[in-house]
Formats: C-alpha cells, structure tokens, sequence
C-alpha cells in the first residue's frame, strides 16, 4: 500500500525507565521511548530500532493487563515496518494486523489518534490480501479509508494518499472479481487524486504507475485496445516524472512500460512499440546489477521480443541475439528456476526459426532437442503444456522435411494432437494449435498419400483456424496459406475445380495481406502462383500465368538473399516460364527459365533436394550441353547428402531419392556428348545412382583389414554399424512409439559418431579412401574377371561405358534417336522380340564388336563373361536375351557370353571383397509355395524344390524344407548358404522395400526384412528367388536405386542372386533350376558355376522356344495377363509380351 511519513506518536522527553517507577511510570517512559525510536528509524532507516521498538512495547504491555493503543501501535507498525523493509514475511504482517486492530479497537482519545490507528489498520490490510486472497481483507480495509475521507477537510495532504490507496484497493478487488463498478470506483479515487495533486504543478510518478495498474487491470479482463493505449500514456509519464537519481524506481518502471509496449504490439503489430519496448528492456537491463535475479528475469523478456522483432522484419541478428539471451538465461538459471521449461520451450522455436531463415540443419536438431527438455520439464498442468506439444511438434515437422524422416512427421502429427488437446476452447491460442496440426496433417498426406480424410482434417482445422483470428491478425496470412495449400493438395487428388478456385481467391487476399510488410511467408505466394499455373493449364488463359509470374517475382524480391526460401522461388519462377513458353513460344521466356532454375540450383542456403528438383527441372530446357551437364553435375554433387544421414530410415532415404530419378542419367549423357574423360563420366553415375545400396553396402563391408591394422577403430565401428542397423526399420508404423521415438534419437546420436569415426579411419595411412569413391585402378582392376558394361539411358539418349583391365572406353550410339528407348519402355514390350533384336543392332551388337566378341565360343571353358550395368529405362530391357535368335547366327548376346548384372560398380567390387565362399558343409532352405492364400496355385513348385533338393543332397547339401511363414524361414536363413524359393512374388509400386515373397500368412518376407538381415560375415552363396519380378523395380521414380528383392538379398550378403525380370511360367521354373543346380554340382560350386549354370539353362529354353516358332513369321503363343500359372501376385501392368519365356532369368553376382 502506498505510505507518506506521519507521526505514529506525539514526542516527549528521553526518559529511562527505573525500577521504582510504577506502572503507569513505566508505560509512559516505554511510550516516550518508542516514539523516539520511531523518529529515528524515519530519519536514519536503522533496522536496529524496530527491534528495540518491539522489544520495549512488548516488555512494557507485559506488565499490564490492560490494551493501552499508545504502545499497541508503535508495536504493530514496528512490525508492518519490518515486513515492508526487511523480510516480506507473512508471520510480522499477520502479528502487525493482530495488534493495530487492538490499537484501534481500544482507542478512545482524540480522533486524530482513531484516524491514525484507522489509517495504518487500513494499509495493514490492503497488504494482507496478498497473502490471504481474502476479499473481506480489501473490503475492510476500503470501508476505512472511506470513513476517514469523510472525515477529513477535503484539503488535507492525507486525503491525497488516501485516494490513491482507495484506487489501489478497488484496482485489487477488481482483478479478483471483474465487476465493473469497482474499476470505476478506482479510477474515480485515482482522478480526485490526480486533480488534487494538479494544484502542486507536479506529477506523482508513484501514482501515474498505479493508475497505469488500474487500466491494465480492465485490459486484461476486456482487452479494449483504448485501455492498452492509456496504460501505455500513463506508464509513459510516470517514467518521464522519476528522476534520475531514482535508479531503482526508474528501472521498474522501465520494466513495466516495456511490458505495456510489447503488448500494444501484440494487439495493433506496431513495430515501433516493440522497439521500444527493446529499447527499454535493455536499459534497465544495463542498471541491472549481475546478482539480481531480476537481471535474468530480463534477459528472458528481451530473448522473447527481439524474436517478435525478428518475425515482423526478419532482421537475422535480432533472432541470434534473441537465442544468444535464451542460452544465458538457461546458463546461468537454476536447473529448478520455475522458468526454465518455459525459456526451453521458447529457444526451441527460436533455434527452428534460425534452421528456417538458414537452412542450417545443426539448429533444427538442437531445437528438437531442446524441445523435448522443455516438455520434460513442463508438468502436466501447466498452461506451457500447450506450446511446448506444439512446439516440438513443429520443430519434428521441419526436420521430417528435411531429412525426409517419416518418424519425426509422425510423432509431429502426435505432438500436434496433443497441443490442441490440451488447449481449452477459450485459449487464446488455440487458433495456432489448429493450424500446426493441419499443417502436419497435410505434410503427411503428401507424405503417403494413403489416407484422404487426413487432408479432410487439415482443411477442415485450417478454416477453424482462419475463423478464430479477426482481420488485421498477424498470423492471419500464414493460416490462410496453409488452408490454400490443402486445396491446392485435394484439387491435385480429386480434381476438384471449386477448390481451385477457392484457392485462387484465398492467394489475392494473401498478396494484399503480405504487399508491404515483411514476410517470412513468401512460400504463400508461391503456393499461390501455381495454383494459377494450374488454372492455366486446365483453362489456357495467358493472363493467370503473367499474374503467377509477376507474384512469383515479387515474392522473390522480398525474400533475404541468403534465405533457403530463394531455392524454391527461383524454381517455382522457372516453372512459370516454361509455362508460358508452352503457349506463345517466346524463347525468351526460356532463356530466363534456365537463369531462375541456374539460381535455385547454385542458391547455397536451399535444401539440398529443392535444388536437385530445380536442376531436374533445368536441364531439359538448357540450349546448351555445357549449361544441363553444369547444374546436373551441381545437383549430382548434392544427392549423397539426402542419404549420408545413417540415422535416417531406408524408407526415408528411398522416398529423398525418389526425386532424383533420371537426373544422374541425364547428365551422364550430357557429359558424354560432350567428350569428358570416361573416368569422369563413371563418376558421375556412381555418385548419383544406387546410392541407398551403396550407402547400406557400406555397413556392411569386410573389415579385416582394418581390423588387422587399427583393431581400437574396428571395433568402434562395429559397434556404432550394429546400433545404427538395430534402430533401423523398412517400413513405417502410423503413430511412433515413444520407444521408437528413442531409438531414432539413439540413432541419430550414433550416425554422428558414426560419421566422425569415418573421419578419424581416414586419417591414417593406407585407409585414406575407405569408404570412399572407387579409383580409376580400382574399376580398371573389377574388369579382371571379364568386362563391364554400363548402358546409360535417358532423355538424352543412350551410351555406354565399357571397362576393360586397361582401359576405359565411351560408346555414343549415334543412330539411336534420343527418346527411343523412352518410348519403346513406354509400351512396355520388353522382351518381344522386335525389342531384343533393336538391343542387338543399336546397343548390345555394336558393344560385343567393340570388346572383340564377335562370334560363339568353341568350348565351354573358353566363355567370356561379361556384367551389365544398365541405367534409367534401359534397366528395363533383358540386354542379356538381345539379339537375332531366329537367325541362327549366332548374333545373340548369349551365344557370345555370359551374361550378368550388377546394380552399380561399387556394389560389383564390394560384392568381390567379401569373404569367398568355401565349399565345405552347408544348408539349404528350400521353400514350396505350392498354395499361397488368396493366390493362383503353383502345382509345379513342389516339383522344381524336390529337383533342387535332390541336386543338393548328391553336394552333401543338407536341405531344410517346410519353413513356409517368414517368422521361421527367416531363422534358418541366417545358418544357410543357399536359399530356394518357389512361390509368388509382388511388387510394390509405391514403396520398393515392401515388394515381398509369398508366405503361409499375410506376414510376408520384404525388400525390407531381407535388408535387415546382415549375413556379411558368413557371405552365403546363392538366393534363387524362383517367382515373379524380384528384380523388377515398376515405378519410374525408384528405377536409379534398384531396390527390388534381388538386390535385397545381396545388401543382406548372399554373393549370387538369381531371380526374374518379369512374370515367369511355372512349368519353366523348375526345367531352368534343375539345369542351373546341376552346373552349380558339377561345377563344384565356385562362383562361375551359377552364372554359366542359369546361361546353359536358359539356352537350352531359347532352343525349345525356337523350335516352338520355327517357320513361324510371329511368335504362335503369348504368355496372356493373368496366366495361373504364373508366379506373380497380380496380373502384370506390361502390355501382352511374346512368348519368350526363357528371357526373364537373371543372374547378379560376383
């Protein structure tokens, strides 16, 4: 309560009590006493006397039975005293009441006396309050000072005080109780005050501060913005009316105007305000003593605007700054400090706002991070429950884009749930709940694209969330673009033209929102200018593209030069221009589409894959070799960056490289046409294409010699190998464990370590490469067991490189127009024989001359052998089964070589360093799926496992049969050195990693789980995958990285695969088996026999098929969609192939 300087008691001569004074003597002698002892604590503040003064009070009322107010009051306000001025206990403000109501009670002198002890009873209990929260305590203590300005001449100086504490105590009741008549019994009290004071020719800073309080008690009850702005005025002329010398108090003050301002910029986005508010924060900050708590207290305020500062204008330093504050607060707080869970929450966001302005990934994982202390910390009753669900879950949600991490956007998806669940209806936040859970709803649904009332949902909440915000709301624009985003998403899904419409209007209102103020949402107008693209397309209206195009520019020129964001508006720019180029052929539009494109891709600060996308998107319209190979080799250099991340999960890295698809290719043929060293051209393919397989290969190698040489740093890897494959799952589980949520950050931890240990291995002499890419003496040296061949294929036509033990050598293949091979995989005739006789004259033909393989060998151990390694959709041809087979000249591959494939060059020497295989003692598991529930039955599979079993028994194979459910088959595949399956094969279009084989139950045998298994130590021979398509990869987007169950199985260590390219006829399966395990027996098993044994066995099928259509012109019979007999899953999507069943056989190996 506020106090002015009055006399408690009338002064009188300094007597010393004596011990023959009688009692009343003595009272009067304490009395006399006190009031000197009360004069000097007044004048000199010495806390000695207050002590003194209760001492004698309490003395002198002992010896009386009798209430004398004369010594009760000095007593109680000796105590009042030290509680305002020593120690802010509740015990000497409780005993100060107690004693000054006895005071008062008990007093029948003067009425001056009755108005003072009236007086200080009603401070005492005013201060009360505070601690009691009793509304009795205000309500008395109003009732007091209202009797005694009644009784006091209006021009009293008392009356002044009097009126500003009756505010003060009306302003109480009012926060309490929010009736109105209180308020305006406070401010009333407050102008008499005030118009009193007006005869002085001063203002009371002291006062202007408490009038300031009553207005900012009905703001917060109402949050009228005129009761803001005089909270502001008043704050404003109370620090101007504080002197300097009153350090303290003007520091407070600060402090409090500081507050006031920054939520004036809360409720108007003034900017000025909040610099202001800045402004004065630093001040008292820099009057602030270190040992202060307030000082923290400050720091923690100034971090939280200077990052509004930062969200209203962008300025990068005001955001570092701000988290600079954040991290010494929490240095420096106590690990209990009520505030810390908050300050955590709040660097969180603060460090993700950095990752978005940067791009710099260190800070969104230092943000997640710290994210997941703070809702530690946060107990469940807090009101920072609220953000610090929805704050980590926006911070996951950035991070899932990023890094591609299925796992983060689904525990973002949770944390947003959980932020708006506990988010009352009438929280003033809630709105920003319901657009972060659309926000990810929406990610996830582009994501998998499985579920379309998820992006229900995030429609749905993004209008409840543009609802709840008035006109003119900061955030305002942010929620209607991610309303326009899932329109933009369900026009692409169901075509529906009212939300392409819907989404057109939503984007004008977005550009007027954002026309001339600072944005970090320039992505709006982005998303804006392809829905006109969109419209263009459907309506062909030239207006909706130069209307996309000039946003597009103009969201370009706003957005910082070093912001990630500039990546995707150069593309989106880009984008547009080929648009219009389509319809008026302006090459000019062209030229400028290739500059946007050219600065997405060299942007630094973009994410890695934006710029891939960018440089995809760039090449086929560059004039220029020179410029598509220049920003393909860029975006080249860019792709092991989306998988060097081991703590992703392969399903993650698969669906980042999906994006990729073609661009390795494509600059490959580029680099050809432009003559570049063939060493160089290698490079390039190895580094862009059949990375994932690389990348998990890499896990996996034979470590011996490190072993040997540095056995400390192989066993660190071994370890750190084994923890990243253990945390490692193929396929995704909707609404992760917090189990599972620990294990990827487990992951993370290691794939760190991981990474950093290459570094150190690398350090030392002999392993400066490990790990690394391949030397042009390595590739030479992978060339001793026969040639190389990669066929690279794209948009940019056909070459090959072909490496031999002493050279090198690049093939253009000049009569082979550009988009050929395009088209003909277009119809999807792969193996008719029109297509492999145009392998034979323009591909596979001219290759064999080159090498000087120009006729068929005289004996069978003079084959020669040569590997294929087939790019883009060449991949989908059998370049093995090429040639003029009713020709009978021999000018087939096939009857010139051996013919096998490998997914790329390193996966080739990688297989070659693993441990040989020994023949010795071995097992086979040898799987029947005669009767595949839900399938076609496969009467000959029995068949083709009884040959194979007999084969292996006269090998001294032991065979294991009847594992037919992957829980058992799996158990034996890790102690077998042969693996048999006869059965149904699928492929899975969308997602690689869950083509499967066929088992007993739905709980199949995947890419996925073959890949989890690591059988490099035991390296086992052979995986004959007797079904359909196992080496087949059906969506376009996944044919770089070669993820089907072939490869699968050599990832999982298996040194030879054997599997089928397409749909594959049961009666065959078994007469090719037994012909391959009989060559494989009396080959004695080494790693020739199985390649020469699938080539006998398949020339011996071509025979029987060339017999079959002997003196025929076409082929007599097709192998029809949906044959029963044929061991694939469904009927396949390529059009009816002529009946050249021996061709899908395969073999990949060493």
């Amino acid at each position: 309560m506020e106090e002015r300087p009055r006399d408690v008691s009338c002064s009188g001569p300094d007597n010393t009590a004596t011990s023959t004074d009688t009692p009343h003597e003595a009272i009067l002698r304490a009395q006399e006493l006190s009031q000197k002892l009360v004069k000097g604590y007044c004048e000199q503040e010495d806390t000695g006397m207050l002590s003194e003064i209760i001492h004698i009070t309490k003395e002198a009322l002992a010896a009386t039975d009798q209430d004398h107010p004369e010594l009760l009051h000095p007593l109680a306000w000796a105590l009042y005293k030290k509680y305002k001025d020593i120690a802010l206990e509740w015990k000497y403000l409780e005993e100060a009441v107690t004693i000054q109501r006895r005071a008062f009670d008990s007093s029948t002198s003067s009425p001056s006396d009755h108005q003072k002890y009236s007086y200080w009873l009603a401070l005492m209990l005013g201060d009360s309050f505070y601690h009691t929260g009793q509304v009795a305590n205000l309500e008395e203590a109003t009732e007091l000072i209202q009797i005694l300005l009644q009784q006091l001449p209006g021009k009293e100086p008392i009356v002044q005080v009097l009126l500003v504490n009756l505010g003060m105590l009306f302003k109480e009741k009012y926060v309490l109780l929010g009736i109105e008549e209180d308020f305006s019994n406070a401010r009333e009290a407050m102008d008499r005050a005030f118009a009193l004071a007006s005869e002085d020719g001063h203002e009371d800073a002291q006062w202007l501060e408490i009038a300031g309080d009553i207005y900012d008690a009905r703001y917060t009850w109402e949050e009228n913005l005129e009761d803001l702005e005089q909270v502001s005025r008043l704050r404003k002329r109370s620090l101007a009316a504080t002197p300097d010398d009153q350090e303290i108090d003007r520091c407070a003050r600060q402090v409090k105007l500081a507050t006031t301002l920054e939520k004036v910029h809360t409720k108007t986005a003034d900017v000025s305000a909040l610099r202001e508010s800045i402004h004065l924060t630093k001040e008292a900050m820099s009057v602030t003593d270190e040992s202060d708590p307030e000082l923290l207290c400050l720091t923690r305020h100034l971090s939280f605007r200077l990052h509004l500062l930062y969200l209203e204008t962008g300025g990068l330093e005001d955001l570092e700054e701000a988290i600079c504050l954040g991290k010494e607060f929490l240095t420096r707080c106590d690990k209990d400090d009520s505030k810390r869970s908050s300050q955590l929450i709040d660097t969180a966001a603060q460090l993700a706002a950095l990752y978005e302005r940067t791009g710099i990934l260190s800070h969104l994982e230092e943000a997640v991070s710290m994210g997941r202390e703070g809702l530690e910390k946060t107990s469940r009753d807090s009101s920072d429950l609220i953000l610090a669900h929805g704050n980590l879950g926006t911070a996951l949600s950035s991070r899932s884009q990023a890094t591609g991490s299925l796992m983060d956007l689904e525990e973002a998806v949770t944390h947003a749930r959980a932020a708006l669940d506990v988010a009352p209806e009438d929280c003033p936040t809630r709105h920003n709940q319901l657009h972060n859970l659309a926000s990810v709803l929406l990610k996830m649904f582009l994501r998998v694209q499985d579920e379309v009332t998820e992006l229900d949902e995030a429609i749905a909440l993004s209008r409840e969330a543009v609802a709840s915000v008035p006109e003119g709301h900061p955030d305002l624009a942010t929620y209607l673009n991610r309303l326009m985003g899932g329109l933009d998403k369900r026009h692409d899904k169901q075509g529906s033209y009212r939300d392409l419409e819907e989404g057109i209007q939503i984007g004008r209102q977005i550009v007027e929102l954002t026309k001339h103020v600072y944005s970090g949402r320039t992505f709006a107008v982005s998303t804006f200018a392809v829905l006109l693209k969109k419209r263009f397309k459907a309506e062909g209206s030239l207006s909706d593209l130069d209307e996309a195009i000039e946003v597009s520019q103009r969201a370009l020129n706003q957005t910082p030069g070093d912001s990630p964001a500039r990546t995707e508006h150069c593309k989106t720019l880009g984008d547009l221009l080929v648009g219009r180029n389509s319809k008026t052929r302006d090459d000019d539009d062209i030229r400028q589409a290739v500059e946007s494109y050219r600065a997405a891709v060299n942007h630094t600060a973009g994410q890695p894959l934006r710029r891939i996308i960018a440089a995809a998107s760039a090449m086929p319209c560059c004039q220029e070799y020179q410029d598509a190979y220049d920003m393909g080799w860029t975006a080249i250099a860019l792709i092991p960056s989306l998988v060097v991340a081991r703590s992703l999960e392969t399903i993650d890295r698969q669906h980042l490289l999906s994006h990729t698809a073609g661009l390795t290719a494509a600059t490959v043929g580029a680099a050809v046409k432009l003559k570049k060293e063939p060493s160089e051209v290698l490079g390039l393919l190895e580094q862009g294409r059949g990375v994932l397989g690389s990348s998990l290969g890499e896990m996996r190698i034979d470590i011996k010699e490190l072993q040997r040489d540095f056995p400390g740093l192989a066993e660190e890897f071994i370890r750190l190998r084994d923890e990243i494959d253990t945390f490692t799952r193929m396929g995704t589980v909707r609404q992760a464990s917090p189990t599972q949520r620990n294990d990827g950050d487990r992951r993370r931890i290691a794939a760190k370590s991981f990474d950093e240990l290459l570094l150190e291995i690398r350090q030392n002499a002999g392993f400066e490469d490990f790990l690394g890419p391949l030397s042009t003496e390595q590739i030479l040296a992978a060339a001793a067991y026969g040639p190389i061949v990669v066929i690279n294929s794209s948009w940019m036509g056909c070459q090959a490189i072909v490496i031999q033990e002493q050279a090198l050598t690049t093939l253009g293949f000049r009569d082979l127009k550009e988009y050929e091979i395009i088209d003909r995989a277009s119809a999807g005739d792969f193996g008719s024989v029109e297509n492999l006789e145009f392998l034979w004259d323009h591909i596979t033909g001219p290759v064999l001359e080159l090498l000087g393989f120009t006729g068929t060998p005289l004996l069978e151990e003079d084959w020669p052998h040569v590997w294929w390694i087939p790019t883009g959709p060449i991949s989908r041809f059998p370049l093995h089964a090429s040639g003029r087979h009713q020709e009978y000249s021999g000018k087939t591959v096939m009857d010139r070589v051996i013919s096998s494939y490998s997914t790329s060059l390193k996966a080739l020497v990688r297989g070659r360093r693993q441990r040989e295989f020994t023949p010795g003692p071995s097992q086979a598991l040898l799987v029947a799926m005669e009767q595949t529930p839900g399938q076609d039955p496969l009467p000959k599979a029995r068949d083709e496992i009884d040959a194979v079993s007999s084969i292996c028994n006269s090998m001294a194979v032991r065979t294991v049969t009847g594992a037919s459910d992957k829980k058992r088959a799996l158990s034996y595949l890790r102690d077998c050195n042969i693996f048999h399956f006869a059965g149904h094969g699928n492929t899975d279009s969308d997602n690689p990693s869950k083509s499967y084989l066929c088992f007993d139950t739905k709980d199949h045998l995947t890419v996925g789980d073959l890949l989890a298994l690591n059988l490099h130590e035991r390296s086992p021979f052979l995986a004959y995958l007797s079904a359909c398509s196992t080496g087949h990869v059906q969506d376009d987007k996944f044919i770089d990285e070669s993820i089907h169950l072939i490869s699968a199985c050599q990832l999982a260590g298996f040194r030879h695969v054997i599997g089928t390219l397409w749909k594959v006829q049961d009666d065959h399966c078994v007469d090719v088996a037994r012909v391959t395990y009989e060559c494989i027996r009396d080959g004695g098993m080494t790693d020739e026999s199985v390649c020469r044994g699938l080539h006998k066995a398949t020339r011996k099928l071509r025979e029987v098929w060339l017999h079959e259509i002997s003196g025929e012109k076409e082929p007599v019979v097709e192998l029809v969609e949906g044959d029963r007999d044929a061991r694939d899953v469904h009927p396949c999507d390529e059009p009816k192939l002529a009946s050249a069943y021996w061709v899908p056989y395969v073999h990949f190996g060493v």
